[in-house]
C-alpha cells in the first residue's frame, strides 16, 4: 500500500463526520416525517368533524320557533274556504264539500272486484282540511302546546333560515383543510415517505391542482 493509499487520520475524521451528518439528516427527516404525519392525522380528523357538522345542519330538527311557524303555515294552508260555496245554492255541490276528507288507499292496498266494480282496500283518511277549516285557532293552540311540551326532549339545530349560511362556511373550511391535507401528502410522496394516505372521499379537484 502506498502512502497515498494509506488512510490518514484526517480522512477517517472526514468519513466519520460525513456518516454522522448523514445519520443526523436521516434522523431529522424521520422526525419531520413523524411531525408531518401527526399534522395530517389532525387535519383529517378536523375534516371528519366538519362533515359531521354539515350532516347535523342538514338533518337536525328545527328549533321551537320554527315548529310554531310551521304550525301556523300548516293550519292556514288547510283552513281555506274550499267547499263552502255550496251553502249559497239550493242544489247539492258536485265539488269538494266542507266535510269531505281526502282518502288515500295506496296502490298496493286496493282490490277491484270485476263482478260489481267495487273497490276494496285499506289506507288512511286525512281529516286535516276538515278540522283546520272548522277549528283553525283551536288546532293552532293545541298543536303549539304539544310541540312546546316536546321541545325539551329534542336536541334541535339552528333556525332553518340560518343553515344555508352556516353550511357555506363549513364547506369553505373543509376546502381549506383539504388543501392543507393534500400539500402534506404530495410532499411526502416526493420524499418517498410511506403512510401518508388520502381519504377515500378526498377532493379530486384539489389533488389534480397541486403542482
Amino acid at each position: 500500500m502506498t502512502n497515498a493509499e494509506k488512510p490518514t487520520q484526517k480522512n477517517n475524521t472526514l468519513m466519520l463526520v460525513g456518516i454522522d451528518k448523514a445519520g443526523k439528516d436521516i434522523a431529522a427527516l424521520n422526525k419531520s416525517a413523524k411531525e408531518a404525519k401527526k399534522q395530517l392525522d389532525a387535519i383529517q380528523e378536523q375534516i371528519v368533524h366538519v362533515d359531521d357538522e354539515i350532516y347535523w345542519l342538514e338533518n337536525a330538527p328545527g328549533p321551537l320557533s320554527d315548529a310554531l311557524k310551521n304550525i301556523d303555515h300548516f293550519v292556514n294552508e288547510k283552513s281555506d274556504l274550499a267547499g263552502i260555496n255550496h251553502f249559497f245554492y239550493q242544489r247539492e255541490s258536485t265539488g269538494l264539500g266542507t266535510f269531505d276528507a281526502t282518502v288515500d288507499l295506496g296502490r298496493d292496498n286496493v282490490l277491484i272486484t270485476p263482478e260489481i266494480g267495487r273497490v276494496i282496500g285499506s289506507g288512511r283518511v286525512d281529516l286535516s282540511e276538515v278540522l283546520c277549516a272548522l277549528f283553525p285557532e283551536q288546532i293552532k293552540r293545541q298543536l303549539s302546546a304539544m310541540v312546546t311540551a316536546a321541545a325539551d326532549g329534542i336536541e334541535s339545530g339552528p333556525p332553518m333560515d340560518e343553515r344555508d349560511g352556516l353550511k357555506a362556511e363549513l364547506i369553505k373550511r373543509r376546502y381549506q383543510l383539504e388543501i392543507e391535507e393534500e400539500k402534506i401528502i404530495s410532499t411526502a410522496e416526493e420524499l418517498g415517505l410511506n403512510g401518508f394516505c388520502r381519504r377515500a372521499d378526498c377532493n379530486p379537484e384539489i389533488v389534480l391542482m397541486m403542482p
